[in-house]
Order: C-alpha cells, then sequence, then structure tokens
C-alpha cells in the first residue's frame, strides 16, 4: 500500500515549474529487473529547478557483485557488507518519492528494477508513466548533441554534477539536465506536465521541433487548419481540444502522410467553434473550400454523381450526371461515385422498362430496335412500339416508385433470389449490390429531405446548450445559407455531417422546429428490409 501514494500529483495542465519531480537512479549487480538486484539508491526531489530534498544508500543485493559491474561502478562485495537489505530500503524510498512525479535517465531500467523489488515484496507498483530524460533529449536538443547519454548531456548543460556511475551523483546531474531540458522545452510548447509526459511518449523526431506551431491555438472545440509556406491549406481536422489535438501529430505517427504533412507544414490556423456540430460543418466547409492535398475527402465530392430524368424529353431515359440544375428534372443523389450511381440506374432498369440508348429522340424519331427490345427489357420507343403517351406512364410509375419503394424493391429482391435458387451467383451478386446502392441513397434521401424541409430547427443539448439549424445549415464559417434538395455535391459534406452527428445523438431534444421532422411511412420497412438483405453500402457518409 506504500506505493499507492507514489506520483500522484497528475494533473495534464499543472505547469512544470509546480510539479514535484523524483530524479532517480540505480546501481544495480545486471540488467534484468527478474534476474539482477539493486546495490545503490540515489533519487533527487526537484521543484522549479531547486532541489528540495536528496536520498541515497548502499543496498546488500544479498549476492555476488560481478567483477564487471565492480569495476564499473566502484562497488564490489565488500563495500555493501553491512549494509541494508532492499527490504528494508524501499519503504524509505517509497515515503522519498511520495507525491512527486518518477523522473530517470532512460527510465525503463530504474522504473523497472523499483517496480520488480516492490512486486516480490507485494507492494503495489510505482505509478507510470515515467518522465524519460534521455527521450526527452531526444525530441529538444537532437541533433545538436552526438547522442542522448547522461553524461554527454551533462557537458551540454554543462551540469555542476557530473555523472560517475554513482547512484547519488548520476541522478544530481540527471536532475539538472532535467531542468535544461524544461527550460529548452518551453520554446517548443512542452509547458505542463501532460506536454512533458506526451513529448516523451512521441515516436518521431523530425519535425517535433515545430510542435511550438501549436502554442497559440485555443483548448476548445474547433477546426484547425495546417498551412504550407506559400499559405495553401494543406488539411483541415476538428477537435474538441483544438490545442491538444494538434501537439499530438507531433509527439509521432507512424503514417508517412502524417510525416510528410509535418514537413511541409509551416504555420496552423483554428476557428474556434461553439459546438461538436459546429466544428463537424464548418470542418466539411473548409475541406469543400480548400480541397487540402492531404485530405483524404479533399476532392472525393467532385466524384459524386446523381440520377437524372427529365420528364419533358418526349421519351426520357436515367441518366447518371455531375451537377444538379433547376431545370424541372428529378434528381436522386448523390452517390459517392460514378459506379455506385450505375449500380442505384441498372436497378430501376431492372424493374422498369425505359430506353437505355443514348441517342437522342422527339417524339417521331425512329431507329432501328436494339436486343433489349426483343426480349421484353426495353419499350422500344425506337420503333413506334409504344407512344409517348404510354412511355410516359412508366416514367411516372418510377417517378412515384421513388417515393413508395416497396413494390420496386421487392421485385429486385425475388430477383436476386430467383438467381440464387438457380445457382447463378454472380448475377445473384450483382443484383444484390444494385439493389443496395439504390436502398441506401433512399434511405439516406429521407432522412437528407426531412432535416432539410424542418425549417429552422432548435434543438438542446443534456449541459443545457442550444443548436440552432435552419434548413440543416449550422451558422459558423463559411456558412452559406439553407441547403437546398438535391443536395448540390460540394455542400453534401455539411449535411452529411449534420445528419450523421443527428443521429449518433439519443440525448437531443427538438425545442422548436417550423416543421415536424418526419419521414414517409411507405417504403420505409421495405428499405429497411432490403439493407438487411444486401448490406448497406460504406462507400461514402
Amino acid at each position: 500500500m506504500l506505493a499507492q501514494q507514489i506520483g500522484t500529483f497528475r494533473d495534464p495542465l499543472a505547469p512544470l515549474p509546480e510539479v514535484t519531480f523524483c530524479v532517480v537512479d540505480l546501481e544495480t549487480t545486471g540488467g534484468s529487473p527478474v534476474h539482477s538486484r539493486i546495490t545503490e539508491v540515489g533519487a533527487v526531489k526537484v521543484r522549479g529547478g531547486e532541489r528540495i530534498g536528496t536520498f541515497q544508500t548502499l543496498v546488500d543485493p544479498r549476492e555476488p557483485i560481478p567483477p564487471y559491474i565492480a569495476g564499473l561502478t566502484g562497488i564490489d562485495d565488500r563495500l555493501v557488507a553491512g549494509e541494508p537489505p532492499i527490504e528494508q530500503v524501499l519503504p524509505a524510498l517509497v515515503e522519498f518519492l511520495r507525491g512527486g512525479v518518477f523522473v530517470a535517465h532512460n527510465a525503463a531500467f530504474d522504473f523497472g528494477f523499483v517496480n520488480a523489488a516492490l512486486s516480490r515484496l507485494n507492494y503495489e507498483p510505482v505509478p507510470g508513466p515515467p518522465v524519460c530524460t534521455a527521450k526527452l533529449a531526444r525530441r529538444v536538443v537532437w541533433p545538436e548533441v552526438p547522442d542522448v547519454k547522461l553524461s554527454t548531456l551533462a557537458r551540454y548543460f554543462r551540469t555542476r554534477v557530473r555523472p560517475v556511475h554513482r547512484a547519488l551523483a548520476d541522478a544530481q546531474a540527471a536532475a539538472e539536465v532535467l531542468q535544461g531540458l524544461i527550460d529548452l522545452g518551453g520554446r517548443l510548447g512542452i509547458c505542463t506536465l501532460g506536454d512533458l509526459q506526451e513529448a516523451c511518449r512521441a515516436r518521431g523526431r523530425p519535425n517535433f521541433g515545430k510542435i511550438g506551431l501549436a502554442d497559440h491555438l485555443p483548448r476548445g472545440p474547433g477546426v484547425y487548419l495546417f498551412r504550407g509556406r506559400d499559405g495553401r491549406v494543406l488539411y483541415v481536422g476538428k477537435s474538441t481540444d483544438v490545442r491538444t489535438r494538434v501537439k499530438s501529430y507531433f509527439y509521432g505517427d507512424p503514417r508517412k502522410t502524417i510525416d510528410d504533412l509535418l514537413t511541409a507544414a509551416t504555420a496552423v490556423d483554428a476557428v474556434e467553434c461553439g459546438s461538436e456540430v459546429e466544428a463537424l460543418v464548418v470542418e466539411a466547409r473548409m475541406i469543400a473550400a480548400h480541397e487540402p492535398p492531404y485530405n483524404r475527402r479533399g476532392k472525393t465530392w467532385r466524384r459524386f454523381a446523381y440520377l437524372k430524368v427529365d420528364p419533358a424529353e418526349a421519351f426520357p431515359r436515367i441518366k447518371v450526371v455531375r451537377t444538379t440544375r433547376e431545370d424541372g428534372a428529378t434528381y436522386l443523389g448523390p452517390f459517392g461515385s460514378a459506379s455506385q450511381a450505375r449500380l442505384a440506374k441498372e436497378a430501376l432498369e431492372e424493374v422498369v422498362p425505359l430506353r437505355r440508348c443514348t441517342t437522342a429522340m422527339g417524339a417521331r424519331t425512329r431507329f432501328a430496335p436494339c436486343m433489349l427490345a426483343d426480349i421484353g427489357r426495353c419499350a422500344a420507343p425506337c420503333d413506334g412500339r409504344v407512344d409517348p403517351q404510354r412511355y410516359g406512364e412508366l416514367v411516372r410509375h418510377l417517378l412515384s416508385s421513388l417515393q413508395r419503394p416497396d413494390g420496386l424493391l421487392a421485385a429486385l429482391e425475388a430477383r436476386m433470389e430467383t438467381l440464387a435458387n438457380q445457382e447463378r451467383f454472380e448475377e445473384a451478386a450483382l443484383v444484390r449490390n444494385r439493389l443496395r446502392a439504390l436502398a441506401d441513397r433512399l434511405r439516406r434521401g429521407r432522412q437528407e429531405s426531412w432535416l432539410v424541409r424542418a425549417g429552422t430547427m432548435v434543438l438542446a443539448t443534456p449541459h443545457g446548450g442550444r443548436i440552432r439549424l435552419h434548413g440543416a445549415c449550422v451558422a459558423g464559417e463559411g456558412a452559406l445559407g439553407p441547403i437546398s434538395l438535391p443536395c448540390p455535391a460540394e455542400r453534401f459534406g455539411e449535411l452529411s455531417a449534420v445528419r450523421s452527428w443527428i443521429g449518433s445523438r439519443r440525448d437531443l431534444r427538438i425545442e422548436r422546429v417550423d416543421v415536424a421532422p418526419v419521414e414517409p411511412v411507405d417504403g420505409g420497412r421495405a428499405i429497411a428490409r432490403a439493407l438487411a438483405r444486401a448490406g448497406p453500402t460504406s462507400r461514402h457518409r
């Protein structure tokens, strides 16, 4: 139980001058905490650069000290004879460490030996993480020093005490090195205990010196923008704590793209937001506006596609288009890609025999029919088998089916099941993919429709906050006004962020709304059933 009070001062926001550090150094009979034993303990307690206590004692390891260890440290069997064993030393050491943060040079060694000794005596371990001055030096003074040995750092910082492979002297030298690293670390933004511990855990070195770019950033929710030398936005992200999130990039990331981003970055800006959903929306707006090269979603909206049916044509067909217009046509989308849009198009054509040829047709245009007409998969207006009025009924049936898709989806499910029963599995899988693309877009479209058409909506959060939406639009940086339907591709990220956020929350309450948010009853069960059988798509949010 004695170890419970060690290093309890763990407030990550504590300024470093107010933190008590216990710098420890051990001499041992070997390198294994399991098989070797402690021969000497030295510790220095410091706060704000001032020494406030020391601890030193030899320890009888009750086993022979190897000659090479004795030659290195000067501690041999005769020197430790009659000294207290570790079980007598530990209670005093634990008391000395109480309330301080454990520090050592190559801390894993000393930290491991202390905890192994505590474990053998059934004490609770020293709580971590320890602060390692060797790891910290790699972030703060590399490559100014050739290595991070304690002797090298002691010369670099011109410590009053030089390490000599004796516990107290080495602990005193490490304490002075620690203070030098803290002083220099301030220019890199290492100002709190949390900053210090994160710096010790950091895996990368080349760009750690840029961590100071985050010093001016806010701690609340918002959006951050990494910029290059020319001011171009390289990456946009969001967080509930912008400063902490940006700093985390410099603590080491295994992804090469992050390392490349940090190499190219020369500044980081932030846009403060009043809520999580505002940060989500502003992030989407910034990504659409700047198309940052390091954002995976930077240009994905340019790949979005829609299905278009124009009833004004004599013989309309389903078209895959990239943009929408106010031209009286009916649009379905956006889909995450043209391939997803084509799957949904093929699903509709599987049920409704509209023409698929791309030849422009007027009411009197005639030409030879294709094979689809011969097998009954096309109404064949090309050779006059169907007039514009009858063909118009097919188009109206299609548009009606998009609003009430029960029959449409049931026909696709039946087709998929028939093919599977006939062991035509590749064809069944293709119909399944078509069904999934169509049903998923219908589901999302219903959610987006009620959200946009709700007008002004005020949502109350559990902690008394208020979120105001106007046509699914959240006020904030880059706001463009209410979103229209069908949603323009460049604003779909914004709409998707709002929809996803509301869908993920179960603790919101509607205080006021112009139009009650409801989804149509017709087709709801059919869409859910189709997605359950085909599986939801994950091509875009």
